[in-house]
Protein backbone atom coordinates (compact mmCIF):
# COMPACT_ATOMS: atom_id res chain seq x y z
CA UNK A 1 0.00 0.00 0.00
CA UNK A 2 1.63 3.20 -0.75
CA UNK A 3 2.52 5.85 1.99
CA UNK A 4 0.11 8.66 1.26
CA UNK A 5 -3.67 9.24 2.49
CA UNK A 6 -6.19 8.07 -0.56
CA UNK A 7 -9.52 10.55 -0.50
CA UNK A 8 -12.55 8.29 -0.83
CA UNK A 9 -16.25 9.22 -1.37
CA UNK A 10 -18.30 6.92 -0.01
CA UNK A 11 -22.10 7.09 -1.02
CA UNK A 12 -23.62 4.54 0.98
CA UNK A 13 -27.22 4.69 2.80
CA UNK A 14 -27.08 1.40 5.55
CA UNK A 15 -24.96 2.68 8.25
CA UNK A 16 -23.47 -0.45 9.07
CA UNK A 17 -22.07 -0.89 5.63
CA UNK A 18 -20.21 2.22 6.08
CA UNK A 19 -18.53 0.80 9.23
CA UNK A 20 -17.65 -2.30 7.36
CA UNK A 21 -15.82 -0.05 4.51
CA UNK A 22 -14.18 1.45 7.29
CA UNK A 23 -13.06 -1.59 8.70
CA UNK A 24 -12.21 -2.80 5.63
CA UNK A 25 -9.68 0.02 4.93
CA UNK A 26 -8.39 -0.20 8.26
CA UNK A 27 -8.13 -3.79 7.77
CA UNK A 28 -5.78 -3.50 5.08
CA UNK A 29 -4.25 -0.62 6.45
CA UNK A 30 -5.04 1.49 3.52
CA UNK A 31 -4.67 5.38 4.95
CA UNK A 32 -7.85 7.27 4.00
CA UNK A 33 -9.61 10.27 4.12
CA UNK A 34 -13.35 9.98 3.85
CA UNK A 35 -16.50 11.87 2.38
CA UNK A 36 -19.60 10.42 2.74
CA UNK A 37 -22.91 10.71 1.88
CA UNK A 38 -26.18 8.51 2.04
CA UNK A 39 -28.44 10.07 -1.22
CA UNK A 40 -28.33 10.51 -4.35
CA UNK A 41 -28.97 14.17 -4.08
CA UNK A 42 -26.34 14.45 -1.68
CA UNK A 43 -23.93 12.58 -4.18
CA UNK A 44 -24.70 14.23 -6.84
CA UNK A 45 -24.43 17.83 -5.12
CA UNK A 46 -20.92 16.95 -3.88
CA UNK A 47 -19.70 15.24 -6.75
CA UNK A 48 -20.61 18.43 -8.78
CA UNK A 49 -19.06 20.70 -6.92
CA UNK A 50 -15.50 19.23 -7.53
CA UNK A 51 -13.63 21.36 -9.60
CA UNK A 52 -9.92 20.87 -11.22
CA UNK A 53 -7.01 21.42 -9.00
CA UNK A 54 -9.30 20.84 -6.17
CA UNK A 55 -6.82 19.54 -2.94
CA UNK A 56 -9.83 17.12 -1.61
CA UNK A 57 -11.21 15.51 -5.43
CA UNK A 58 -11.27 11.90 -4.09
CA UNK A 59 -8.95 8.69 -5.66
CA UNK A 60 -11.80 6.50 -5.54
CA UNK A 61 -16.17 6.87 -5.26
CA UNK A 62 -16.92 3.92 -3.88
CA UNK A 63 -21.33 3.84 -4.48
CA UNK A 64 -24.05 1.72 -3.42
CA UNK A 65 -26.37 0.45 -6.25
CA UNK A 66 -29.48 0.85 -5.24
CA UNK A 67 -30.00 4.38 -3.11
CA UNK A 68 -32.99 5.98 -1.56
CA UNK A 69 -34.85 8.16 -4.68
CA UNK A 70 -31.91 6.66 -6.95
CA UNK A 71 -29.43 4.66 -7.99
CA UNK A 72 -25.42 4.42 -8.43
CA UNK A 73 -25.19 5.01 -12.07
CA UNK A 74 -26.97 8.48 -11.85
CA UNK A 75 -24.05 9.66 -10.06
CA UNK A 76 -21.57 7.51 -12.09
CA UNK A 77 -23.14 9.57 -14.86
CA UNK A 78 -22.53 12.97 -12.86
CA UNK A 79 -19.25 12.02 -12.48
CA UNK A 80 -17.89 11.15 -15.74
CA UNK A 81 -19.43 14.26 -17.03
CA UNK A 82 -17.23 16.24 -13.97
CA UNK A 83 -13.52 17.15 -15.54
CA UNK A 84 -12.20 17.00 -12.36
CA UNK A 85 -13.09 13.40 -12.00
CA UNK A 86 -11.82 12.37 -14.99
CA UNK A 87 -9.05 10.24 -12.97
CA UNK A 88 -11.06 9.13 -10.19
CA UNK A 89 -12.18 5.09 -10.15
CA UNK A 90 -15.13 4.31 -9.77
CA UNK A 91 -16.80 1.19 -7.71
CA UNK A 92 -20.16 0.05 -7.17
CA UNK A 93 -20.16 -1.71 -3.76
CA UNK A 94 -23.40 -3.90 -3.87
CA UNK A 95 -25.43 -6.69 -2.41
CA UNK A 96 -26.77 -7.18 -5.96
CA UNK A 97 -26.27 -10.54 -7.56
CA UNK A 98 -27.75 -9.60 -10.76
CA UNK A 99 -26.30 -9.95 -14.03
CA UNK A 100 -28.16 -6.41 -15.62
CA UNK A 101 -26.75 -4.35 -12.04
CA UNK A 102 -23.19 -5.52 -12.87
CA UNK A 103 -23.74 -4.75 -16.31
CA UNK A 104 -25.47 -1.62 -16.40
CA UNK A 105 -23.21 -0.28 -13.52
CA UNK A 106 -20.15 -1.06 -15.56
CA UNK A 107 -21.83 0.04 -18.93
CA UNK A 108 -22.40 3.57 -17.16
CA UNK A 109 -18.40 4.16 -16.03
CA UNK A 110 -18.05 1.69 -13.08
CA UNK A 111 -14.20 0.97 -13.28
CA UNK A 112 -15.23 -2.10 -10.42
CA UNK A 113 -18.55 -4.06 -9.23
CA UNK A 114 -17.98 -5.41 -6.32
CA UNK A 115 -19.78 -7.98 -4.71
CA UNK A 116 -20.94 -7.19 -0.49
CA UNK A 117 -20.89 -10.73 1.12
CA UNK A 118 -23.19 -11.05 4.19
CA UNK A 119 -20.38 -12.59 6.30
CA UNK A 120 -18.11 -10.10 8.25
CA UNK A 121 -14.90 -11.71 7.37
CA UNK A 122 -16.12 -12.47 4.24
CA UNK A 123 -16.75 -8.79 3.64
CA UNK A 124 -13.13 -7.71 4.86
CA UNK A 125 -11.81 -10.22 2.42
CA UNK A 126 -14.15 -9.78 -0.69
CA UNK A 127 -14.92 -6.07 -0.40
CA UNK A 128 -11.49 -5.09 1.33
CA UNK A 129 -9.12 -6.75 -0.87
CA UNK A 130 -10.75 -5.73 -4.19
CA UNK A 131 -10.68 -2.33 -3.28
CA UNK A 132 -6.94 -2.33 -1.77
CA UNK A 133 -5.83 -3.96 -5.51
CA UNK A 134 -8.13 -1.05 -7.33
CA UNK A 135 -6.19 1.47 -5.29
CA UNK A 136 -2.90 -0.80 -5.76
CA UNK A 137 -3.16 -0.04 -9.43
CA UNK A 138 -4.30 3.63 -9.81
CA UNK A 139 -1.91 5.62 -11.59
CA UNK A 140 -0.06 8.47 -10.39
CA UNK A 141 -1.61 11.69 -11.82
CA UNK A 142 0.41 13.31 -14.53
Amino acid sequence: MRADVYTILLIEDNLGDVRLIHECLRFYDIRYELTHCDTVESALYTVNAYRPGDAHVPDLILLDYNLPRGEARTVIAAAMENPALVHTLKAVVTSSVSQKDRQEALASGADRFIYKPADLDAFLSEVGGKIARLLSTRLPLA
